[in-house]
């Protein structure tokens, strides 16, 4: 005869009998399975002498750069693709010979370590303190010479903004050290507008005149490729800009313009080591047929260029600022052809330096004539 059922051992209706598993233990197999998701394990990255830079993390496979990606995610370079995740973007430079430059991953902590803010390092009080011996304060004309000067490279900043803002999403991912780069780049840009307009504004200033705009449109409209939008931005702009932060600094009244005119051509030396490099492995890579396409395109970029410097404001301007006064504005504009002829010499440099056949010989003829051009300076 069987034995009735205690209370205790008799299951309530209605209940599961208990789990033999600890309470809350999952014991599926799939358990965390994604951990194992990796394309190389092992990678270590160390601190060089300048902390943990980009540089040193590009180890293993996480520092391959293809020659082509066809991923059209936001992943990092290296990340475990998940199937079916649907594409975020439609990148069109997805080759290296595009954008490349092997010098861009340490231009980008350059960038980083020598940030400088315009509003703290830019002795904005010493406006009115004049360099040197001289103490009176400057005439006028000077002051609105500076103004002009000073619109004129806040308007190139902007310009130079817009570029790369424009260009920076059709970037693939697998080349981040380009895009990293040119968004510091960006932000000088932004800043040395934001800077030159406080310049202008400052002391009892004012903006002056826009530019004519024919090179602006030229840069902005551009649609032939990153290649050839970095030889307007550098080689054509960018040579110029140089140069006129270069005189800006050696010919500065005040303190604050120096330091200022100082920063913004550390930051510009930047850009340029950027795109010179990215040009010629661009021409290196694509051969002369390529090198032979890029001087023809600047056939009519020259014509709009020679149009441009016919404009008398932004070297009246700069003559003023020059001279220290009107009275001396022709010593002032002897500088100013000098400076001419320096940024053609420069011109003609940087594009046979990256590759390109540019001579004196097949420049426009508008603009070969400020070769001719020779005075003493001490900039």
């Amino acid at each position: 005869m069987s034995t009735p059922e205690t209370p205790e051992e008799k299951p309530s209706d209605g209940q599961e009998p208990e789990s033999t598993e600890t309470e809350g233990q999952d014991s599926s197999p799939e358990r965390l399975t994604w951990m194992q998701d990796t394309l190389e394990w092992g990678v270590k990255a160390r601190p060089g002498k300048h902390g943990l830079t980009m540089r040193d993390i590009n180890v293993g496979i996480y520092g391959d750069v293809p020659e082509e990606s066809r991923d059209m995610s936001r992943k990092p370079r290296g990340a475990f693709p998940v199937p079916g995740v649907p594409r975020t973007d439609l990148y069109t430079l997805n080759h290296k010979v595009e954008l490349w430059a092997d010098n861009a991953v340490d231009l980008y902590e350059e960038a980083i370590q020598r940030r400088w803010m315009a509003h703290i390092d830019i002795p904005w009080e010493t406006l009115g303190e004049s360099i040197g011996d001289i103490l009176e304060p400057l005439p006028e004309e000077v002051e609105l010479a500076t103004r002009q000067f000073c619109t004129e490279l806040a308007q190139q900043a902007s310009i130079e903004t817009d570029v790369i803002g424009q260009w920076l999403h059709h970037m693939n991912y697998a080349y981040h050290e380009v895009k990293t780069f040119l968004a510091t780049e960006l932000f000088d840009s932004g800043r040395h507008y934001s800077a030159f307009r406080q310049r202008a504004l400052a002391n009892g200033g004012r903006l002056g005149l826009e530019s004519p705009g024919h090179i602006n449109r030229r840069i902005l409209e551009s649609r032939s490729g990153w290649t050839e939008t970095a030889l307007y931005l550098y080689i054509l702009r960018g040579t110029l800009t140089l140069l006129l932060y270069r005189y800006g600094e050696a010919y500065a009244h005040y303190p604050a313009e120096k330091q200022l005119f100082r920063s913004c051509m550390q930051d510009k030396a930047r850009h340029m080591a950027y795109g010179m490099a990215h040009l010629k492995y661009a021409v290196d890579e694509k051969g002369p047929d390529y090198a032979l396409g890029l001087r023809r395109l600047m056939g009519g970029v020259e014509r709009d260029l020679a149009s441009e410097m016919k404009d008398p404001v932004l070297w009246e301007a700069l003559a003023i600022y020059i001279a220290g006064s009107v009275d001396h504005i022709a010593e002032g504009m002897a500088e100013v052809k000098n400076l001419q002829r320096r940024y053609m010499e420069e011109y003609l440099t940087r594009m046979k330096w990256i590759g390109v056949d540019k001579t004196a010989d097949n420049l426009d003829q508008d603009l070969a004539v400020y070769l001719g051009q020779r005075e003493s300076s001490p900039a």
